[in-house]
């Protein structure tokens, strides 16, 4: 029953961590003979311990192009085009006599392709996991389970999605995790995250946070809450410990953020969902010359709302997005554009070329995306998706310059997916997204850096539209 319990808890989170215990009585003799010896896979112990391993792998082709990207210097050009892949192992092992389990998850690799000649990192830090850089070689995840009546708890490195990817979208958090149904449809979660910690006996760069929430389905609706404070382990200008020969603080420091979402269906037309993030009360300021409201120290607000629905072969959605002060929204939520966001935390997306919603909290700084999509479902493994919609941008510009300025782009999105069997998939994207005077492109972690040192802005893209395109595969079992 605890088990239970915690399958739909952290579904409710959309934890990509847990996968259903099971194995033949064959496959666990061998496994546990690789991880104890065959001796001690036979033995009457070990019969209480099951296991379950699993692999992923993802290997993606790319193009980017625009005049956004040529810096007009010898031997550059305006585009870009590279290859990359990664590689998990799983492994979960359950005491049933206990009902402890540990999942446990190793990246061999996640770094886009350099050639012959390798370092022991990721070349220039462009990986598939730009949130968590490090050897090839590294934990992905590692976490132990400990189930006391129905009340769960888990303790270690965990991956965490929230509100349809719009708060968080498959992040990896050092976590302590206690999940705590009181029926069927309720349960309430308690959550400490380490966030950071760079240097000893300096606290001002611990970046902690405390989370409660609950999940609840009331007449047939999903709903759900959480409220998370960041401590305030520091406070005044981002620069002052830097200026003291110490590392840089935590910036979101202090910050009080509530997030939560409703779904539910819509007779039989649709599923609609309604979420938002609400940030507030940060402690860290930047410089005098940074934008009002930056690191969250006045409100800010993000929204979406969702319409999703099905008509024979054709699948359906339209949705409204939006951003306002420097509101946040995960670079993973689905904008319904290539392009736009869509790029999750731990697995990166090469043709991502825009964050919505990663500004931190700048005053008057608002962007909305209103989108729709239709999914024409050709064969039971083979689908074709397109996608349109429009970028609105309203740019404060800088503090004192009188510059703002304001713009909309359309975005244009096309996929072809196949589903060669339960393990493979293959899909193709191509989206273009017009020309925009208000906004800055941000790249992600495959494409790397578009504003080099020393080298013109690359980031603006006012004169030309945006193109990329990609190739993939994924096989997981």
């Amino acid at each position: 029953m605890a088990l239970k319990w915690t399958n739909k808890a952290q579904g409710a989170l959309n934890s990509s961590a847990d996968r259903k215990l099971r194995i033949s009585s064959l496959t666990k003799a061998i496994g546990l003979a690789s991880v104890f010896g065959a001796a001690t896979a036979l033995s009457p112990a070990a019969q209480a311990l099951k296991t379950d391993f699993g692999v992923e792998y993802r290997a993606t082709g790319f193009y980017a192009q625009s005049d956004a990207f040529d810096t007009n210097t010898d031997f550059t050009s305006d585009e870009d085009n590279g290859f990359a892949h990664l590689i998990r192992l799983k492994s979960d092992f359950l005491d049933e006599d206990t009902g402890i389990s540990l999942h446990t998850s190793v990246e061999l690799a996640g770094d886009r392709w350099v050639g012959d000649s390798r370092g022991y990192t990721p070349q220039a830090d462009r990986s598939f996991n730009g949130t968590n850089p490090g050897d090839n070689v590294r934990l992905d995840l590692g976490y132990v389970q400990m189930p006391f009546g129905h009340t769960v708890l888990r303790v270690g490195r965990q991956a965490t999605s929230y509100n349809n990817c719009f708060l968080v979208c498959d992040d990896r958090r050092d976590r302590v995790l206690l999940i705590q149904p009181f029926s069927k449809t309720f349960q309430v979660l308690a959550i400490y995250d380490r966030r950071q910690d760079t240097q000893t006996f300096a606290n001002h760069d611990n970046g902690d946070q405390f989370v409660l929430g609950f999940v609840s389905k009331p007449m047939g609706l999903d709903v759900s809450a959480l409220y998370i404070k960041y401590l305030n382990n520091v406070e005044g200008n981002l620069t002052d410990p830097i200026l003291a020969g110490q590392n840089a603080p935590y910036a979101i420091a202090g910050v009080d953020l509530f997030s939560g979402y409703v779904s539910g269906d819509v007779g039989e037309l649709a599923k609609a969902t309604v979420g938002f993030n609400h940030l507030s009360n940060g402690g860290v300021e930047n410089d005098t010359t940074a934008p009002e409201g930056d690191f969250f120290t006045d409100a800010s607000l993000s929204q979406y709302l969702r319409f999703e629905g099905s008509v024979g072969v054709l699948d359906w959605g339209v949705q409204y997005v939006g951003a306002q002060d420097g509101g946040l929204i995960s670079s993973g939520f689905d904008t319904y554009s290539s392009l736009i966001n869509s790029n999750p935390e731990s697995t990166a997306n090469p043709t991502s070329l825009y964050n919505m919603g990663g500004l931190l909290g700048v005053e008057d700084y608002d962007q909305s995306v209103l989108a729709g999509k239709l999914t024409w479902n050709v064969t039971p493994k083979l689908a074709v998706t397109g996608a349109v919609g429009q970028l609105d941008i309203d740019n404060p510009g800088t503090p004192g310059n009188n510059d703002s300025v304001s713009d909309e782009s359309m975005f244009y999105d096309l996929q072809v997916s196949y589903q060669v069997n339960k393990s493979l998939k293959t899909w193709v994207t191509y989206g273009i997204l017009e020309e925009n005077e208000a906004g800055a492109l941000s790249g992600n972690s495959l494409i790397g850096n578009l504003n080099p040192t020393g080298g013109p802005d690359r980031r603006g893209f006012a004169d030309d539209d945006v193109q990329a395109a990609s190739v993939n595969l994924a096989v997981s079992f």
